[in-house]
């Protein structure tokens, strides 16, 4: 009965904390996440650089933090771990400038850990060929030949 009791206030604190995080998803304000964002890489502490790759990551595609791009690649080209790298790699896709996807391409053969540049391989892939997809007449036009 007691574990019964416990699991049931802790549901209800969960489900409690849950409801209040979707609320604040909904009232973000993203232009000053994303300076908070640049602000977090610029600043040079190591955790606090990971963190923010990692929320450009999940959130990209709602900021603006093209300015963080020269600190990123910076981590990504000096940084001893290799784990570290590959975060600032897969930042470094999804702020999706052009020359530092270019950088990325000419790093393959210069690499020396493997891990890195296979996945270097398939993120420089990826970029290209998304940038390259036909548009959608294309595809239709495409699609009606066949």
């Amino acid at each position: 009965m007691k574990r019964f009791t416990t699991f049931l206030i802790a549901m209800s604190f969960s489900a409690l904390f849950f409801s209040n995080a979707d609320a604040q998803t909904r009232n973000v304000d993203w232009d000053v996440f994303g300076k908070n964002l640049v602000k977090a890489i610029h600043e040079g502490n190591p955790g606090l650089q990971q963190s923010a790759m990692c929320m450009i990551i999940r959130y990209g595609d709602s900021l603006d933090v093209k300015d963080a791009v020269y600190d990123v690649m910076s981590i990504f080209r000096t940084h001893k771990e290799c784990n570290v790298r590959l975060l600032a790699m897969v930042t470094l896709r999804k702020l999706e400038v052009d020359w530092a996807m270019y950088y990325l391409k000419r790093n393959i053969e210069f690499e020396k850990d493997e891990i890195i540049r296979k996945h270097n391989c398939c993120i420089v892939d990826d970029y290209y060929a998304k940038k390259e997809a036909p548009g959608k007449e294309e595809t239709d036009h495409i699609i009606s030949l066949r």
